[in-house]
């Protein structure tokens, strides 16, 4: 009996050690991130005798408390923060690109462009009014090709930035996919592989803030990883991923992220690559199609009033300010005017006031400037390039303060996610404590069984 006594003791004894090793483990990890809590677990030992009395206690492993629905919960918070905080960061560098209000911006040349207009109408006879509004023009035109410059640069910059994450992603899933090797070599041997685990989840986390992934834990212990409903990781089985045009809907290409085991593009809708997405698909190209309508309108309005026009200098027809960069003379081409391509007339910055219309007599030298006095208030005509440029400003500063909100609000949603699972499969320092303290009482009480039987046995010893 006082064998079975001190057995049993031994055993919870072994019990108990090994309970306060996993609290010092889990201590110990408390901020590794995808780490997940342990605890032993333990059974009981079956009667070593026909009465029915146990042997004691047994630690079948250490084992893992993980949480699916909150592991999910969290990498579709992450992922929607990630997706938002991307779109945020490339809507501000668009947003960078014009400078309003700050008096140097394209409004402020916009709005000297036309006074410069009134200075002819004042003094039509004078070459210096004329010099001012094809330095004007010219301004004008510098900005927009540097600001559609600077949109393209950002869109080439957004899609280097995605094709770098899709390139890390795709070490991403590999190393999960040999991690599921290793944990059913580990699990097939009878080992644990909480630690693999635990790197997965680590990886998991990050396939989720890049992607918007879902990684799902399987009963035998790999992971499986998904993007949009493909399946990119499945036991061993892996699939690369890379950055290219698709058809769009509506006639042309998109951007995408494509699974080169099918060719087929991913339905993105999470991660800081959806974001990107977003972006070079969507919000920038938006951008520069209403900075081209400015330029159109710019061109379109003053070389449809000059056209009608004629020099004061002689009477006959002027040539166009605005022009198609490469092109020159009255015949200067004028349609499919772009940011990119807008450009003044050469011809005009030769002779400024021998070439432009501003004039409504012809036929002879005069003094006559209604056309650029009608020029001079199109400042305020509702369907002037002023007008598309302040919709092109307003909105890009509506999408922004939106995206602003969406990051705000994410990230709340995504710090309660997180807090979440980590009550759930985290350490939670304070219950690990009161673990410790619950196993060394037991500990302690297990101690004392095996005293309280030693001395018994001893007394025993003495009487014989």
């Amino acid at each position: 009996m006082s064998n079975l006594s001190l057995d049993i003791a031994a055993s919870a004894l072994a019990a108990q050690q090994a309970g306060m090793d996993t609290v010092a483990q889990n201590l110990a990890n408390a901020n590794t991130p995808g780490y997940v809590a342990e605890r032993p677990a333990l059974t009981t030992n079956p009667p070593g005798d026909l009465l029915g009395v146990g042997t004691g206690v047994r630690v079948v492993g250490i084992t893992q408390v993980p949480d699916q629905l909150a592991q999910t919960a969290n990498q579709q918070a992450q992922g929607s923060l990630a997706q938002a905080t991307a779109l945020q960061q490339v809507l501000s560098q668009a947003q960078a690109t014009f400078p309003e209000p700050n008096g140097q911006g394209i409004s402020t040349q916009l709005a000297n462009f036309w006074s410069a207009w009134d200075a002819i109408a004042q003094n039509p006879g004078s070459q210096a009014p004329y010099t001012q509004v094809v330095n004007m023009a010219q301004g004008l035109a510098t900005s927009l090709q540097q600001a559609s410059s600077q949109l393209s640069q950002t869109a080439s910059d957004t899609s280097a930035q995605l094709s770098t994450l899709v390139a890390n992603d795709n070490n991403l899933l590999s190393q999960i996919a040999q991690i599921n090797t290793q944990i059913a070599s580990v699990r097939g041997g009878g080992g644990s592989a909480n630690s693999l685990i635990d790197q997965q989840n680590e990886l998991a986390g990050q396939l989720a803030s890049d992607l918007g992934a879902t990684a799902t834990t399987q009963p035998d212990g790999t992971m499986s990883v998904t993007v949009g409903g493909s399946t990119l990781v499945q036991g061993a089985t892996v699939d690369t991923l890379k950055v290219g045009s698709v058809p769009a809907t509506g006639g042309g290409t998109a951007t995408a992220v494509v699974n080169t085991a099918n060719n087929v593009a991913l339905q993105v809708s999470s991660g800081a690559a959806a974001g990107y997405l977003n972006a070079v698909n969507s919000y920038l190209p938006g951008y520069q199609k209403s900075l081209d309508g400015v330029a159109q309108a710019l061109a379109t309005t003053v070389d449809t009033q000059l056209a009608g026009g004629y020099t004061t200098t002689a009477g006959t027809t002027g040539d166009p300010l605005f022009v198609k960069s490469g092109t020159s003379g009255a015949g200067a081409t004028t349609t499919g005017i772009t940011a990119a391509t807008i450009a003044v007339n050469p011809s005009v910055v030769a002779n400024p006031q021998g070439t432009l219309g501003v004039s409504s007599v012809s036929g002879s030298a005069n003094n006559d400037a209604s056309v650029a006095q009608s020029l001079a208030e199109q400042g305020t005509s509702p369907t002037g390039p002023d007008q598309a440029y302040t919709s092109l400003i307003q909105g890009l500063g509506t999408d922004v303060q939106g995206v602003n909100a969406q990051v705000s609000s994410q990230t709340s949603l995504a710090n309660a996610a997180t807090q979440n699972l980590q009550e759930v499969a985290g350490v939670n320092t304070d219950q690990q404590m009161v673990a410790m303290l619950s196993y060394q009482h037991a500990y302690q009480a297990a101690a004392q069984v095996v005293s309280v039987t030693n001395t018994m046995v001893q007394s025993l010893l003495q009487a014989v």
